[in-house]
């Protein structure tokens, strides 16, 4: 019996001993009795790990296991009210007066948040300043004493920047905040090199400090920031749309080349840089990651893999001058249409929801070119799960289109041959059931229909 009980508290003691929980306690100055949230950061993408609700002085707490993975979080109350952290396993407690850039952090304890709030500190600083002086020196003339003042002054904010950086990395090797700081070190060109050679050394050394084959990035924003910060130096170099679209293009190669060293690194990216391309309607640059995809080089069949494989496979299929993928189904009064029997000179296909608000802003403008249906025809996919509400929004709204529900959400089978994961989502066909267009919004519309 004894026996049994030392077995028993020995094995009470080994577990203990490796579940190990850590503490995320904040104080926010004025946030009284409201939910606060802690959310993963994997790039843009968030996701919610844990919610909370602050006490009458604005304290609350979050309990981290140890299935929580190190990386950056945010705590956060709602839109534009966020507090970054980074989570390696070690009790975090800190105060705040608020969410506003001005509003002081005090990080109470954390080695890893007490080095990446001294740098966040510095860095804003100095960046500020040199920009400042920058813009100054561009514009002043050289020849004057007060330039070569202005020179030493810049040369000096930007050395005490990276020496502050060395000294952080130097004493705190083995911390994501070390590794975090490095990716984010800023590159700062000469002042004196001319405006076109400050350009040129940014491009070539941007990418200088990022390590591609660390993984860890993925669980923040800087892989994503520097992408997207590396893709912003061509915007000076074009004189019209179609040669920033080059330009991008050239910035995109450049940003997948340098991921390329590493599977996980790689899918991160091109995963971010198509969604990113999707909002804003990039077709080109969507084409050219299909195009130049080297998903087919690594062996590891990921789940991002296999859905990138997927969404590039969707990208070719639903490109500009591609036939759209036919389908037949019934319309809401049970009439069989097939899409490639329709006989009109423009087909607009549109994913709507009656809940949906932007499809409010939209399906009105394309209501106001539906008259003759040899010029023009709307099918309209609803995503709808109910048939009431639907029905209502259609009495509501008078829409006399072609309307099909297959009354199954997301999952219903046209919407999964287009790949629909937003709604609006809109394309324009012409006779020959070709697509000419997609586009994004309501101005948008007026273009491609009349």
């Amino acid at each position: 019996m004894i026996r049994n009980c030392i077995i028993v508290i020995m094995m009470s003691l080994f577990y203990t001993g490796f579940a190990q929980e850590y503490i995320i306690n904040g104080t926010i100055n004025g946030l009284e009795n409201e939910n606060i949230y802690l959310m993963r950061l994997l790039g843009e993408k968030r996701k919610i790990v844990d919610t909370t609700v602050t006490d009458n002085t604005g304290a609350f707490s979050f309990s981290c296991s140890d299935e929580m993975l190190p990386g950056m979080y945010v705590v956060i109350n709602g839109p534009g009210k966020a507090v970054e952290l980074i989570y390696n396993r070690e009790n975090i407690q800190f105060i705040t007066s608020g969410f506003e850039n001005d509003d002081g952090i005090q990080i109470i304890s954390s080695v890893e948040n007490l080095i990446y709030y001294d740098y966040l500190g510095i860095k804003g600083r100095n960046l500020y300043k040199l920009d400042v002086l920058k813009n100054f020196l561009n514009n002043y003339p050289p020849v004057d004493d007060f330039y070569n003042e202005a020179v030493d002054k810049f040369v000096f904010l930007k050395d005490e920047l990276n020496e502050r950086i060395d000294e952080l990395v130097e004493n705190n090797q083995g911390t994501l905040a070390a590794k975090y700081l490095e990716c984010d070190r800023p590159v700062i060109a000469n002042p004196k090199l001319s405006i076109r050679d400050q350009q040129l050394y940014e491009k070539l050394h941007f990418f200088d400090n990022v390590d591609f084959n660390d993984t860890m990035l993925i669980r923040s924003t800087f892989l994503t920031s520097k992408a997207v910060g590396y893709l912003s130096l061509y915007q000076n170099d074009a004189n019209s749309q179609e040669e920033l679209e080059d330009f991008m293009l050239i910035g995109v190669d450049t940003i997948l080349s340098h991921a390329g060293i590493n599977q996980k690194v790689y899918e991160f990216l091109a995963d971010f840089l198509i969604k990113g391309f999707e909002s804003i309607g990039f077709e080109k640059g969507l084409i050219h990651i299909a195009n130049n995809s080297v998903l087919d080089q690594f062996c590891e069949n990921t789940e991002r893999k296999l859905k990138l494989e997927n969404k590039i496979e969707l990208i070719n299929k639903l490109a500009i001058g591609k036939v759209a993928p036919d389908f037949k189904a019934k319309d809401i009064e049970g009439n069989d249409i097939v899409l490639s029997e329709i006989k009109a000179r423009k087909t607009v296909l549109i994913f709507w929801a009656s809940w949906c608000p932007h499809c409010d802003e939209i399906m009105p403008v394309i209501d106001s070119f539906y008259g003759d249906r040899n010029e023009l025809e709307v099918i309209a996919v609803s995503i709808d799960e109910s048939e009431e509400d639907l029905r209502k929004s259609l009495a509501e709204n008078g829409y006399g289109w072609i309307n099909i529900a297959e009354l199954k959400g997301w999952n219903g089978d046209i919407i999964e041959e287009y790949g629909i994961a937003a709604t609006p989502s809109v394309f324009v066909l012409d006779e020959n059931k070709r697509i000419i267009g997609k586009p994004l919004g309501k101005k948008e519309i007026p273009e491609f229909l009349k």
